[in-house]
């Protein structure tokens, strides 16, 4: 028996040739028929498979270009991958030959060998591309929740500040008004900012970490200590 095998398939091509042409393509079929006939051979064309994973197409839709080839050639074999490492699944569909059972493929340097072990079904899923707008965004370094403690160890410090100032530091972080002034409320309901007595206006109260310090009781001067509660008066003698 005579073997010929055209590796790839393209590079045998006519010039101008376009695969995506079914008359032409037919045409190059009748061709290498009639050369089989006259050398008494069978032709093994190795072609390219379409773009994107082949796992869920049919053995005959997996090769390029015009459908007329499917309708051509005696037998379409392929090759897709398996999920197993280094392993592919054969499959086939004949015109006039015996069923091909698919096998696996185990790829042992320098030969495929045989896998009996392992199941031609599990085909390497296709998982879809992302789009770039989305793999973009997924790039992105996400932002990082605030909560009322982050938000007092950014923004509130030992040295009391006023509450427009606090929230105006935490605008320029990017933090919306808003969401700065909850994060104050809620950070001084967990103790952590404590507001204090504003010596200007005490209708405006600061912040700070720490709480206020008691104020000191007045000294009083020692000449006056003893003073502090005077005697009663002396009851005048008889």
């Amino acid at each position: 028996m005579k073997l010929v095998i055209l590796d790839a398939f393209y590079r045998f091509m006519p010039s101008g040739t376009d695969e995506n042409d079914n008359a032409g393509m037919a045409q190059i079929y009748n061709t290498l028929d009639s050369y089989a006939a006259r050398l008494r051979c069978t032709i093994v064309l190795i072609h390219h498979s379409t773009k994107g994973n082949q796992s869920g197409k049919g053995i005959t839709d997996v090769g390029a270009g015009a459908g007329s080839q499917s309708r051509a050639a005696d037998t379409h074999l392929i090759l897709r991958p398996h999920q197993e490492t280094d392993v592919v699944v054969l499959d086939a569909v004949t015109r006039s030959w015996k069923p091909v059972e698919p096998i696996c493929l185990r790829w042992q340097f320098p030969v495929w060998t045989p896998d009996s072990a392992l199941d031609p079904a599990m085909l390497r899923p296709d998982r879809p591309r992302r789009p770039k707008e989305q793999t973009d965004k997924d790039n992105q370094e996400k932002p990082v929740a605030w909560t009322a403690e982050r938000f007092a160890a950014a923004f509130i410090t030992s040295t009391p500040q006023p509450k427009l100032a606090i929230i105006d530091d935490a605008i320029k972080a990017g933090l919306a008004d808003k969401k700065a002034e909850k994060l104050l409320n809620t950070a001084a309901a967990k103790k952590f900012a404590f507001p204090w007595v504003n010596p200007e206006d005490k209708r405006k109260a600061l912040f700070a970490n720490i709480k206020q310090p008691a104020e000191a009781p007045p000294e009083v001067p020692p000449e006056s200590q003893n003073n502090i509660y005077p005697s009663p008066p002396s009851t005048p003698q008889a």
